[in-house]
């Protein structure tokens, strides 16, 4: 799910929430305000263009001749992890001995990988 998919979401539940009526007039304001702050946001995504991808790209490891193949599995990784092209390092782990390339971003506390491909290509 996009960054704006889950904004509209939010806007969606604030705005059905409502309030008792009871001298809740403080929760009330936070509503409103939790509101205003998800109209913002999301005006601020629709004004990013969603075709600049300068901050998309990984550049191409010099070890991968191939860029279009590199480009592939980075989109694919990506896509299985579920995050914006945006989002994510590039980082080498080490398992029996050979290297690899994972993506990886945080959730909350967690830390998450993707795999991406090998370091040698060959």
């Amino acid at each position: 799910m996009s960054d704006r998919d889950h904004a509209v979401e939010a806007l969606e539940q604030l705005r059905t929430m409502e309030s008792s009526g009871s001298g809740e007039s403080a929760i009330e304001q936070h509503r409103r305000d939790a509101i205003e702050q998800v109209e913002t946001l999301l005006s601020v995504l629709d004004e990013t263009d969603p075709t600049d991808t300068s901050a998309d790209s990984v550049e191409t490891p010099d070890e991968w001749d191939d860029e279009e193949l590199w480009e592939d599995n980075l989109e694919t990784a990506r896509k299985k992890a579920d995050i914006a092209a945006s989002k994510g390092t590039l980082t080498i782990k080490t398992i029996n001995e050979r290297d690899y390339y994972y993506l990886q971003w945080r959730e909350g506390q967690k830390v998450r990988s993707q795999y991406v491909a090998p370091v040698d290509p060959a």
